[in-house]
């Protein structure tokens, strides 16, 4: 006989009264150990609930909530777990769970203590992707982490530190801040980003937001990553202040070279290993720098090109390059007695990466030489640097060539090609000197030394080449000429005079380079009264002077002391004072024909001149093709 309907329903009702009493009434902690064995499984790594557990299924979202859980370490880990949760809740999407999807409504974790490490072989104890799709397929509503600590020791990488994480309520944004080491270097960040839930949702821009400090580098980002894990599909926005940018090198493993305190403001874009910094903008010291970078590490070394200006640039920035400073910036003067920088030129950094660097000044500042625009390409390839298109504006005139240096090779190698062209005399002369308004003329000029050595000191003590320097025509300061022969007559009415201008014949350098000694085969300056020629040496090995001033007048005078003038002394300390024996000799028989006869003490004091023009054209024609310019 059928069931009548209202019976039917009665015990229908009845049944679900029962289940519910059931799981109202049923004790859910007798399914602790099952649930651990099910979770460990699908996280592979053993976890335990040592508190109460509490379920309420009786909804489209039931909620499941633990105490006390703990999530074992790798064995042999120093901390006795890798995680330790005060309590944490979960919220199921049944719709979704039939529909074969992990739907997490919500998702809350309170007093978490989590413990990164890595043991000796540099491996961590952090998921290394092998939770299995399940937990990537994961989709949270609402994330919260209250009271989150996070203690990191990384050896492989000297870091270590703790990280504080807190969930605005409001918002569901997270709000951090970080202590410790990194890279050996005291580390203080702190920011806010967006909520736990965001960094889930696959390929969407995670927004974030931090500042602080890693040793003396102060930071500044704002912007979004996708893979915040990766740090990949990043467009950030970031302000740099520190020291010296060669303080990022170990952080970043970018070599820049040593600097003065510096600003850095830019926009960093990341795609998988291409690295791009635009819109820079940056001061270090006194200048200025602007400009793109790129960095592609996708193959063997790292490759950097950048495109940079400088508006203005002191030129007490490039020490760095040339051994001036130490890596903290601070500037390291040579040892005492001497200009050349003895500090190693770094080639550890060369061979860190290969760069591309076109570059442009608009001025250079900071020193009394006459600098004016600049412009060239940097390359390094496989520690081989190029210098290369290199154009200096140099008293309206220009310096244009190369530098080669060659850092496989131990001492490195170097050459130097450099070629003056059109340098105006009247601006090499010291500003507001009266001799300047009786100064021209245009100079050209080479450079080129074959080196070898490890610092600008080394480099120029072993240098072998030649130096050449090539005037026609021109005009100086007749009172100058006069003196560079001790002539008190003639001087005298050249003062008197107000100042004249002696005009020149031709000024003619051939200097050769042996073993870091630099000395003149000739080097003659011919003018409408004079010859003055030099003779002697420079020695680069222990920065002395030895140069001889020998004048010949082609006029005479009745009170000459004739010289010679003698350049002595060293680069820091160089001396100019006539040669003691010659003018002791004329002053000291001047002094004995006067005790004779007064009128006979000029005798010795007589120029009667007769010197000869010399060749200017032979010596220029000769000179200029060592230069390369044209007559």
């Amino acid at each position: 006989m059928p069931i009548p309907l209202p019976h039917r329903l009665a015990w229908i009702l009845l049944a679900c009264a029962a289940v519910g009493l059931g799981a109202a009434l049923f004790d859910w902690n007798w399914l602790r150990r099952p649930l651990e064995h099910i979770v460990s499984n699908r996280l592979h790594r053993e976890i335990r609930f040592d508190g109460p557990l509490e379920v309420h299924p009786w909804s489209a979202r039931p909620t499941f909530s633990a105490e006390r859980v703990r999530i074992a370490n790798f064995p042999g880990g120093r901390a006795e777990s890798f995680a330790d949760i005060g309590r944490v809740s979960i919220a199921l999407d049944v719709a979704a769970a039939l529909r074969g999807e992990w739907g997490l409504p919500s998702l809350q974790v309170e007093d978490a203590r989590i413990h990164i490490e890595e043991d000796a072989a540099g491996q961590g104890n952090w998921p290394q992707g092998g939770y299995g799709s399940e937990a990537a397929s994961l989709r949270f509503e609402s994330v919260r982490i209250h009271n989150g600590r996070v203690q990191v020791d990384l050896p492989s990488r000297r870091s270590e530190g703790i990280l504080v994480i807190d969930t605005e309520d409001a918002t569901g944004r997270l709000h951090w801040q970080a202590s410790g080491r990194w890279q050996d270097q005291r580390l203080e960040v702190s920011g806010e980003s967006g909520s736990v839930r965001d960094v889930t949702a696959a390929g969407s821009p995670y927004p974030i937001a931090m500042q602080g400090r890693i040793g003396e580098t102060r930071f500044a980002i704002e912007g979004k990553v996708t893979d915040l894990v990766r740090l990949e599909d990043m467009n950030v926005r970031f302000d740099l202040r520190g020291r010296s940018l060669a303080e990022l090198y170990p952080l970043t493993g970018v070599p820049f070279p040593p600097t003065s305190a510096y600003r850095l403001q830019a926009q960093l874009s990341r795609r998988g290993g291409l690295w791009r910094f635009d819109h820079i903008d940056g001061v270090l010291g006194k200048s200025d720098v602007a400009g793109e970078l790129a960095i592609d590490r996708t193959g063997e070394k790292q490759q950097l090109r950048a495109d940079l200006r400088s508006r203005r640039l002191d030129l007490a920035e490039l020490s760095g390059f040339i051994g001036g400073r130490a890596e903290s910036g601070r500037a390291v003067p040579p040892p005492p007695g001497r200009v050349l920088p003895v500090l190693s030129l770094g080639f550890e950094k060369i061979a860190a990466a290969d760069v591309d660097l076109n570059f442009a000044v608009g001025t250079i500042r900071g020193s009394r030489v006459p600098f004016e625009a600049a412009s060239g390409r940097l390359r390094i390839d496989d520690r081989r640097v190029s210098l290369d298109g290199l154009k200096v504006g140099l008293a309206k005139g220009e310096i244009a060539g190369s530098l080669q240096l060659d850092a496989r090779r131990q001492p490195a190698e170097a050459l130097v090609d450099l070629q003056a062209s059109r340098l105006h005399l009247r601006e090499l002369m010291p500003p507001q000197a009266e001799s300047q308004n009786f100064t021209s003329g245009s100079l050209d000029g080479r450079i080129r030394l074959v080196m070898a050595g490890n610092s600008v000191a080394q480099l120029l003590a072993s240098a072998e080449g030649e130096v050449a320097v090539a005037m026609d025509g021109g005009s100086t300061s007749r009172l100058l000429m006069r003196l560079a022969n001790l002539d008190i007559a003639n001087g005298l009415i050249a003062w008197l005079a107000g100042g004249q201008k002696e005009q020149i014949r031709c000024l003619v350098g051939d200097l050769d380079a042996r073993r870091g000694v630099l000395r003149p085969r000739t080097l003659f300056l011919d003018t409408e009264h004079m010859v003055v020629r030099a003779e002697g040496q420079v020695d680069f090995r222990d920065e002395t002077l030895d140069l001889h001033l020998r004048s010949s007048p082609k006029d005479g005078s009745l009170v000459a002391l004739r010289g010679p003038i003698l350049i002595s002394g060293t680069f820091a300390r160089p001396s100019l004072a006539p040669e003691p024996l010659p003018l002791t000799a004329r002053v000291a028989g001047s002094v004995v024909l006067g005790l004779v006869a007064p009128p006979l003490a000029l005798l010795p004091l007589i120029e009667t001149g007769g010197a000869k023009d010399s060749p200017c054209g032979k010596a220029l024609r000769q000179t200029r093709k060592v230069i390369g310019a044209s007559g």
